[in-house]
């Protein structure tokens, strides 16, 4: 966690659930924001400390009552504000930055948007030399010819240096291969980052050896995917 924009967990933060978006830590996501709500939570971030929990909704029930508090799952993503537009019709687009990992304490009655209090729920940093096992092993699929390929992994390999730390690499290369919600979500709870690191390679090698496979059934590959015809 960057010390610049480290979240004060003191205070109760705003919190913005969505159905299909996971955001991770390192990872940046241009946001829409539109509803009146949320216009407002916009503006009273900025006017603080810039900072917003993303959450994601629990079950279906956001669907008959998104106007209303709907369960929102307990971990989630404290985001920092690093840009923002304001339109002149009162919505903005911003930039977000995740910041960290943290686990809902509670949720604080307040309106028109909903406020949270968090804990922090990354496990204690580990030493790189630790981890240097799962970033040679990281590195190595990254740079696989045929993983090479997908435009996903290309945009990761750009991120690559030594001066980048293990666990900034995994969380980025997570949210640069794996879009589905549930597989993200499960990464944002994964308090360990070596377990995080271990998920990550089966996915590369998953996709790997998917990828083999439709290349032996001929062209029926794009460059950020493929399919089996």
């Amino acid at each position: 966690m960057s010390e610049s924009i480290a979240p004060d967990f003191d205070q109760p933060i705003p919190v913005f659930p969505l159905h299909n978006l996971v955001l991770l830590p390192h990872a940046t996501v241009p946001l829409h924001i539109y509803e009146n709500r949320y216009r407002t939570m916009v503006r009273d971030a900025l006017k603080g400390q810039k900072t917003i929990a993303m959450a994601l909704f629990e079950g279906d029930e956001w669907k008959d009552d998104y106007e209303g508090k709907p369960a929102i799952r307990p971990y989630v993503c404290l985001g920092y504000i690093v840009r923002h537009d304001a339109l002149p019709d009162g919505r903005f687009n911003i930039l977000l930055q995740g910041v960290c990992r943290a686990n809902i304490i509670e949720e604080i009655p307040h309106d028109p948007y909903r406020m949270v209090r968090v804990k922090p729920s990354e496990r204690e940093s580990v030493m790189e030399i630790d981890l240097s096992e799962h970033r040679s092993g990281i590195e190595s699929l990254l740079n696989d010819p045929l993983l090479k390929q997908l435009a996903s992994v290309s945009a990761i390999r750009n991120c690559i240096s030594s001066e980048i730390p293990t666990t900034v690499l995994v969380d980025l290369a997570i949210w640069a291969i794996c879009e589905n919600p549930e597989h993200r979500y499960g990464m944002l709870a994964e308090e360990d980052v070596e377990h995080r690191a271990v998920w990550l390679k089966s996915q590369l090698k998953y996709t790997r050896r998917t990828l083999a496979t439709a290349a032996r059934f001929g062209d029926g590959m794009n460059s950020d995917g493929y399919c089996l015809n």
